[in-house]
């Protein structure tokens, strides 16, 4: 028997990758940030310092901000699927981030069509 494993793929949407700067934002005092990976209909990833760690998972809802074109999308509601540590791109730093992936709760209507519009605008190819 064959000791590989093979990996399934469960999503129902299809993820793009984000064209950078894009960012996840938790309105707390302070205001905290994290760089969006990737993104669907259904959720997104995205890459945070560990010392936000505490407001990441105390959040519930996380607004989209992307400056190349003033787009913001804001309230939308979260859970936490996966959340491990993250290579940070720096070779000589000792910041560690992490990276969590997310599924958005139930979306109203306004909120799914400024996502479409995100995705179909902002994203530079399929995952």
């Amino acid at each position: 028997m064959d000791d590989k494993k093979i990996l399934i793929e469960r999503r129902k949407y299809r993820r793009f990758k984000v064209k950078h700067p894009a960012f996840v934002v938790f309105n707390t005092q302070p205001t905290r940030l994290g760089e969006i990976l990737d993104i669907s209909m259904n959720g997104l990833s995205f890459r945070y310092m560990v010392d936000s760690e505490e407001v990441v998972n105390q959040s519930r809802e996380l607004d989209i901000l992307y400056g190349d074109d003033d787009f913001y999308l804001d309230k939308l509601p979260f859970s936490t699927i996966s959340d491990r540590l993250s290579d940070n791109g720096l070779p000589f730093s000792t910041m560690i981030m992490r990276r969590r992936g997310v599924q958005f709760g139930d979306l109203n209507d306004h909120q799914r069509e400024k996502l479409e519009y995100f995705i179909e605008n902002n994203t530079s190819g399929e995952i």
